[in-house]
């Protein structure tokens, strides 16, 4: 083989092989282990709380929500809040799961959000001391979440967290609006 046509040959298989790893980089993305992304999103409200929230208290879960639909939760939503629970849970919190109102929060007539009375006496008549709230929004390359623990008695937020996880196949399923059935 001449020095032109092994050159030829070189630059083709770098072209290649580079081609690959593009390819690779930019169209599969692979998935995070969400309940290990779960766990850690609780330690880290845990770690960040503004006030105290001794172990034992009683938080209400809803799951969480769409970020562009605030009445839609779909799988996605639904076991990222399975998997919180399970983490407060073990990390010595009782937890209950509560159907309440997707849009929890309401603006009084100054703008301000506030839980209603009736949503606000529900969570007081079972002695809660906080309530977990968030919502999701995927984005093409990324699902990006938000959780926020907010004390009952003053409705401020008493902890937050903010994370994303790659939008890879299994992710990518639980985020996306399933066609009705024909």
């Amino acid at each position: 083989m001449n020095k032109k046509q092994m050159l030829v040959s070189s630059l083709l298989a770098i072209t290649t092989l580079s081609g690959c790893g593009i390819y690779n980089q930019y169209h599969y993305v692979k998935d995070d282990d969400f309940v290990e992304v779960s766990y850690e999103a609780v330690e880290q409200l845990l770690d960040n709380l503004k006030q105290p929230l001794p172990r034992g208290s009683l938080i209400v879960l809803n799951s969480l929500v769409n970020v562009n639909d605030l009445g839609q939760t779909l799988p996605f939503g639904r076991i990222v809040s399975e998997q919180i629970t399970s983490a407060m849970s073990r990390s010595g919190y009782r937890v209950m799961g509560m159907e309440l109102p997707t849009e929890i929060f309401n603006k009084n007539d100054a703008g301000i959000l506030e839980l209603p009375e009736k949503t606000k006496q529900a969570l007081t008549d079972v002695h809660a001391t906080a309530l977990f709230v968030g919502t999701y929004a995927a984005g093409r390359k990324n699902v990006y979440v938000s959780l926020r623990i907010v004390d009952i008695a003053s409705q401020n937020i008493i902890s937050t967290t903010d994370y994303s996880i790659p939008l890879g196949p299994d992710a990518k399923s639980m985020t996306t609006i399933p066609e009705p059935k024909k």
